[in-house]
This record gives C-alpha cells, sequence and structure tokens, in this order.
C-alpha cells in the first residue's frame, strides 16, 4: 500500500486528470476531433522525494514571526522553467533540496522563491538567532527580520527588505540601502531589470508613503509621489499605477511609465479608491472609485456609474471587448457585472463567486461559483459539473481549453475542459 508520503513525492510529476467537458450534451461533428485530450502526454519529472525524506515539524523559533515554521511538505515550482524545490525535515531542523541538491539544514527557514527559470533559489533562515537571506546556498547579511524575497525578470539579481535595529533596509543582491524607521510596502523589478519600485517611509496611522524608482544600486533614485498607499505593475513591467492621497485626504490614480518616470499621469480625485488592476497585457487600467457614497468603474480615465451591488472581487479588462467585468453581490447573491458597453447584471446569482477571467479574444469569460455546497466553473453564464471546491479558471492562449482545479470526495484533480 503507497503512503501518504509517497503519495506527496509524486507532487514533481506533472500530469493531467481529465473529466468531462463542461458541455455534457454528446460529442458532435463541430467538437474538437479524436482524440480530445492530448493535452499533456509527455509528463517530465522535476524531482523525486526519497522514502527517508520526512516532511518538516518544526517548532516555533525565536524571532520567527514573519516566518511561520514548516509543518508539511512544502515544494515550489519555478513560473517559466523546468525548476523545483521542496522542504524536509531532520532532527527539528529544515533544509531546502532545489533541484536536486540538498542545502545546510537550519533550525527555521521563510518562503522559498525560484527564479522564473527554476535555476536560483533563495530563503530566509535562522542562524545563530538571526534572520539571514540565503541565496543558492550562500547566506547573506544577518538581520532581526528578513522578508518578501524577489528574483528580477532575468534572474540575475535578488531584493528583499531587511531590519537591522529600528531601521528597514531594502536589499539588491548584497547592496543594503539607507532605509527607514518606517517600514517598506512590496518592492518590484522593473522588466528589464535595471530599476527597482518600491514605496518607503509607509505610515500605517495615514496609509502613506513615498513611491521611488530607483537603479539596483541606489545611487538614483527619484520621488514619484510622498503620498502613496499602494503601487501595482504592469504584465510587462514598464508601468505603475498607485493610489495616491492628497492633504485633504482625496484620493487618485498616478500612472508612471518607467522609462520616463518624470511624466507622471494623474487621474479624477474620488474620495476613496480601491481595486487598482491592468489589463493582462499593455497599459490599459481599471479601479473602483467612490464619490459622494457613489461608486464608479474607471477604464483608462473613463468613469461609470455602477448603479448595485457591492464588489467582491477585483475589476478584470476584457481587452478584446474594452470593457471591465467585476464579481458583485447584493441581497440575491453574487453575480458578474459589465461595464463600459451592454452594462449590467448577468442573470444569475450565486452564493459566492471568484475568480474572473476572459478568453484571450473577449469572446468567454469565466468564474468560480458556489451553490449550497457544490462548486462549478460558469462559462459564459452556463454552470459546468459540480465539485466539492474548484478554484484558479485559466483558458489556454488560444482559448480552446479552460483549466482549472478541483475537489471531490478527497480526491484532486486538474479539469482541462473543452471551452465550446
Amino acid at each position: 500500500m503507497v503512503s501518504p508520503l509517497k503519495l506527496m513525492s509524486l507532487l514533481g510529476l506533472f500530469f493531467l486528470t481529465i473529466t468531462a467537458c463542461i458541455n455534457s450534451q454528446p460529442e458532435t461533428s463541430q467538437m474538437s476531433p479524436s482524440p480530445r485530450y492530448k493535452v499533456a502526454d509527455k509528463p517530465k519529472v522535476l524531482a523525486t522525494i526519497r522514502d527517508d525524506e520526512q516532511p518538516p515539524v518544526m517548532t516555533p523559533a525565536a524571532g520567527s514571526a514573519l516566518h511561520s515554521p514548516v509543518d508539511f511538505l512544502s515544494v515550489t515550482f519555478a513560473s517559466h522553467g523546468g525548476g523545483v524545490a521542496y522542504t524536509v525535515g531532520q532532527a527539528n531542523q529544515i533544509c531546502v533540496v532545489h533541484n536536486g541538491r540538498a542545502g545546510r539544514f537550519y533550525n527555521a527557514i521563510g518562503n522559498v522563491v525560484l527564479s522564473s527559470d527554476g535555476s536560483r533559489v533563495a530563503y530566509a533562515a535562522l542562524i545563530d538567532e538571526k534572520w539571514c537571506m540565503v541565496v543558492d546556498g550562500m547566506a547573506g547579511e544577518p538581520f532581526s527580520i528578513v522578508k518578501d524575497p524577489k528574483f528580477s525578470p532575468d534572474g540575475k539579481h535578488l531584493a528583499y527588505q531587511g531590519m537591522q535595529g529600528d531601521m528597514w533596509h531594502l536589499v539588491v543582491d548584497k547592496v543594503i540601502n539607507t532605509g527607514t524607521k518606517k517600514r517598506y510596502r512590496p518592492h518590484e523589478f522593473s522588466g528589464d531589470s535595471a530599476n527597482i519600485l518600491f514605496i518607503d517611509n509607509f505610515d500605517d496611522s495615514s496609509r502613506k508613503g513615498r513611491l521611488i524608482i530607483s537603479d539596483i544600486f541606489f545611487k538614483n533614485e527619484r520621488i514619484v509621489d510622498t503620498g502613496v498607499s499602494e503601487m501595482i505593475i504592469n504584465t510587462e513591467r514598464t508601468a505603475v499605477a498607485a493610489i495616491s492621497k492628497s492633504d485633504s485626504k482625496r484620493e487618485s490614480v498616478i500612472q508612471i511609465n518607467i522609462s520616463k518616470p518624470e511624466q507622471v499621469s494623474k487621474g479624477a480625485e474620488f474620495d476613496k479608491v480601491i481595486d487598482l488592476a491592468f489589463a493582462h497585457t499593455g497599459t490599459a487600467m481599471t479601479y473602483i472609485g467612490e464619490r459622494a457614497k457613489t461608486k464608479y468603474a474607471v477604464l483608462s480615465g473613463r468613469e461609470e456609474i455602477i448603479k448595485e451591488g457591492q464588489t467582491v472581487g477585483t475589476p478584470v479588462i476584457n481587452q478584446a471587448g474594452s470593457t471591465v467585468g467585476v464579481l458583485m453581490s447584493d441581497k440575491s447573491g453574487s453575480f458578474l457585472y459589465q461595464l463600459f458597453r451592454n452594462s449590467g447584471r448577468s442573470a444569475n446569482s450565486y452564493d459566492e463567486a471568484e475568480g474572473l477571467i476572459y478568453s484571450s479574444d473577449g469572446g468567454m469569460s469565466a468564474f468560480a461559483a458556489r451553490k449550497g455546497k457544490s462548486w462549478f466553473i460558469v462559462l459564459n453564464g452556463a454552470d459546468g459539473p459540480a465539485y466539492d471546491r474548484v478554484v484558479s479558471p485559466k483558458f489556454s492562449p488560444d482559448g480552446k481549453y479552460l483549466v482549472y482545479r478541483a475537489r471531490k470526495d478527497g480526491k484532486r484533480f486538474v479539469i482541462v475542459a473543452d471551452s465550446s
């Protein structure tokens, strides 16, 4: 009989469990030709966990407040390549195995991150009651706290935040900036990996800090705005949008082209701004603003009143249709609401809804929804097969398939459905 641990060791093997299509009607001549389900027919083993390797079971270590001790087999996959890392324990210590090579054992570690191609690994480790960032097996400067490790898009640099005494610092590779007594918000690299963007001197009471664009050596820093509460970066990492607060506590959205940080565009003022989101590609941007108790959706400067309900998800731009969809709720339940063309709510309501997406051609929408105890994917208004839970729907680039994760009767699946 295969043990649960042995089953977990197979996580490195990519395979897809295929089930019925969302459309449960019999196959017709208009459907995809046979064989229908050759989506991933050449799985690749990225790592094999040996029988003598055990999931770590850790007791809380001093100074580990921001690094919850791992008490399960944690597996991290690279976003664009074949790299994988996992954690194993031994005698109340923990180590990271990266692409088959085991690192040093530590009393505690933080979150494990990989470069996009999977060739590099970084994580926080507790060494002599200090936290150090371990990068490719080499421990860096000791801090009382370290957090938020992020590799640059080209994988050549790592940035993270560290606290020494009463000062927070931003670190890129081995370069430590001058720091601030107030904390940082999450930082980001630019698409060319030459710059880093961050909000420093963040005051928790006023919810404001300075938005800065800097080279990775901190020799050329530009203060873009001094009253920013949060920022987002687009997919290509060429543009940044941020919520800026005025002295009168009014809020607006500023947008910056990273290559021309001196040119800052500013949107209309609102009493409150929430849910910034870029389009899947490009610099089109949307958000929700509130003015005199009326909610507005904003798309690239255009405003439209949201006539009903409360938003329960971040708005999503349908680039092909130049529209915005947002999941909302009212007394009748949760529903999809469309703005900027054929505006209004969908006919169906659900107990819960999440994870709205659009296909690349804009012709299809999908999201996860719940009625009672059953979860399913809603594709263009049609309810798919029911499971105990479904999450993370995604369309294939050509729009022919919809893939999502599901759980039923204790079993977990990846579902690949023909989007027709």
